[in-house]
């Protein structure tokens, strides 16, 4: 039994153009997507299900009146009937072989309804009531959960939000489905059918549409305002307008003339509603699914050495017998702002006799070498890391799916690395893609973000984990200039971590998303802030300049690159110091109440160096509430050179 023209043109498989919208929708909305997997499961509903389920509406219908998409049906033969069979089963075959078993599954109780709607021993549709909503269910919230299913490989968990969305997709097609049966009335009474559409009639049958569509548009709103996305209900909207108004003309055409509820007109309305829906759907996707980057968490780690800053300045003083000296350390210490500060060190509370790193004397002599303090960098470093790491929710589940790791540290250098360590000791990946940022002092956390977000812009499935970690303390200097005097005395140990994605997801209020970045070297302060080795440790030079060129500088900065401090409510600005935090305040004629989260861990941590922006963002992040969606954040670190690295971002 061969299959003829006639037979394919009644599988009317340019209709499913007009069904296409739902799952474009469940393609631009699904969480995430499998993209094989997605273009079979398109595929097999378009080409194979939906002209499947017209074959075989028509092979029972026998039409003899213009049908959805043919204006002057052909009569059916058997053969339609097997060719229906087959694509079914074809359908239903590669669904298991090449999507998932859930959107298989689908696929099965979808051709069931169609079936029971059709065919004569059931015949749903000769039900009003029942017809209509086998396919308002079915062809709305059952094909919107059917195509994420094929799209992600996952269920729709039935939260608030995807009941709203559902409930739309529902109330979308119950607004869409009795004006493709307004010019059906007499042909489906022949067939002994009673449509809603008849129940309703012609007048009915428009002022129903419009109170579904409403509905659709309520819930439509529910679920993105719920999502943080109300601008995008206000696009759809824009795509909907030439919908609402052809069908306020058609409506006012058939109030006049009844007649005008035809065929033509009613595949008019479909072309019209299909064409601005695809088009809106298509352009939801262009934009969710061009690649970005989010901050999805944040988790900090202390060593357990905590000491007040009277502690430590006493044991500065304590290495000196000089007056002077003592005096000046007193009134610097005094002024730092800080309360504590952290350090992998045990020595600085106790007496000389108990000192396990340092000297057994007073004096500190002599001082630990650049051997010793690298042995007790790599000791504790690996240690701090991991316990900033394990505190991001469920990173035991997820580690396994980390893409890049970015090791960030500017106090110890060992081969293999820091990276390498938190592979072997976390059971990383063997292929993780792994990279350093060394040496670039208390703005490096920043440059390891800007390489997060070029990796998660041009990888839309990547997972970068970024692990900050300093111990600054371990390059106490037994020296008493200027320089010394500020960095033995602000600086602190700890870590951070930090998860980017190039999916949105975390546990905060909202999602935060990476904006920009911002960079400006000061030359004129080549020296004012500088890192060097030396036979004893690290020496450091931070000279009572750095506050003064920020000062002078981040406000034209910001002017140049065309940003106005009042354009960002939240502020996670690097607590360099007491001054420098001051004056950054000052240049820009900020509240001081708008670094407050700076200050805060300026007292209870001091300068950790490169983590300390991210104790702060972190900080930022956690006290976000509902109402600051939208908002932007201006994080700003100041690094040797003297460099100045900022970055934007928007909760959305």
């Amino acid at each position: 039994m061969g299959i003829d023209g006639n037979t394919i043109k009644l599988l009317r498989i340019p209709f499913s153009f007009f069904l296409m919208p739902l799952f474009l929708f469940a393609y631009s909305q699904a969480d995430t997507v499998v993209h094989h997997h997605a273009l079979f499961a398109f595929l097999i509903i378009h080409l194979l299900i939906y002209p499947a389920s017209n074959g075989y509406n028509s092979y029972v219908d026998k039409d003899e009146e213009s049908v959805g998409g043919l204006e002057k049906p052909p009569m059916p033969t058997a053969a339609l009937f097997y060719l229906t069979m087959f694509l079914d089963f074809t359908a239903i075959v590669l669904a298991f072989l090449f999507v998932n078993t859930l959107f298989a599954f689908c696929l099965v109780l979808y051709i069931a309804a169609s079936r029971a709607y059709s065919s004569r021993q059931i015949r749903l549709k000769r039900y009003p009531v029942i017809g209509f909503l086998t396919v308002v269910i079915f062809q709305g919230a059952f094909t919107y959960y059917m195509s994420i299913a094929g799209v992600s490989e996952s269920a729709l968990m039935l939260s608030r939000e995807h009941i709203y969305v559902l409930l739309a997709c529902s109330f979308q097609i119950a607004g869409a489905y009795p004006l493709t049966q307004v010019y059906q009335h007499q042909q489906d009474l022949k067939d002994g059918v009673v449509t809603l559409s008849y129940k309703l009639g012609y007048r009915g049958t428009f002022l129903f549409t419009a109170a579904m569509f409403l509905l659709c548009n309520v819930f439509y709103y529910l679920y993105f305002t719920s999502k943080g996305l109300g601008m995008v209900f206000y696009i759809i909207q824009v795509f909907f307008l030439p919908i609402v108004l052809y069908f306020g003309y058609w409506f006012y055409l058939v109030l006049k003339d009844r007649s005008e509820a035809n065929f033509r007109n009613t595949m008019r309305m479909n072309w019209i509603a299909a064409i601005c829906m695809n088009s809106c759907f298509i352009i939801l996707i262009v934009i969710n699914r061009i690649p970005l980057s989010y901050i999805s968490a944040i988790e900090t780690a202390v060593p357990e050495h905590c000491y007040s800053q009277e502690t430590l300045t006493s044991f500065y003083m304590n290495s000196t017998e000089d007056i002077t000296n003592k005096r000046k350390i007193k009134i610097v210490a005094g002024k730092t702002g800080i309360a504590n500060r952290y350090s992998v060190i045990a020595d600085f509370d106790k007496a000389p006799e108990d000192y396990q790193f340092f000297n057994k004397t007073a004096t500190l002599l002599p001082e630990p070498t650049l051997t010793q303090r690298m042995q007790l960098y790599q000791q504790h470093a690996t240690k701090l890391s991991i316990s900033a790491i394990k505190k991001i929710d469920g990173f035991a589940e997820m580690k396994g799916r980390l893409t890049h790791l970015i090791t960030v540290t500017c106090t110890g250098l060992f081969a293999p690395g820091l990276d390498v360590e938190l592979m072997r000791e976390l059971d990383l990946n063997p292929a993780i893609q792994r990279s350093s940022v060394n040496f670039m002092g208390c703005n490096a956390a920043i440059i390891a973000l800007k390489n997060a977000d070029a990796i998660c812009r041009s990888q839309p499935r990547a997972k970068v984990l970024i692990v900050c970690t300093e111990l600054c303390t371990i390059h106490f200097q037994k020296r008493y200039n200027d320089d010394y005097l500020l960095s033995n005395l602000i600086f602190g140990d700890g870590a951070a971590a930090v998860l980017v994605t190039a999916e949105a997801g975390s546990d905060y209020a909202h999602h935060v998303e990476i904006d920009a970045f911002n960079s400006l070297i000061l030359h004129n302060g080549y020296a004012d802030m500088a890192w060097q080795l030396s036979e004893t440790g690290f020496i450091m030079n931070l000279t009572s300049y750095v506050p003064d060129l920020i000062r002078k500088n981040i406000k034209p900065m910001l002017e140049k690159i065309g940003l106005a401090p009042d354009a960002f409510k939240h502020w996670a600005v690097h607590p360099g110091g007491k001054r420098i935090v001051d004056d950054f305040v000052a240049a820009l004629e900020l509240d001081k109440g708008c670094l407050a989260a700076t200050y805060d861990v300026l007292r209870n941590f001091g300068n950790m160096s490169s983590p300390t922006v991210l104790f702060v963002l972190k900080q930022v992040l956690e006290t976000a509430k509902p109402e600051n969606i939208g908002n932007r954040i201006f994080a700003a670190a100041f690094g040797p050179g003297l460099s100045i690295e900022t970055m934007q971002l928007r909760y959305v």
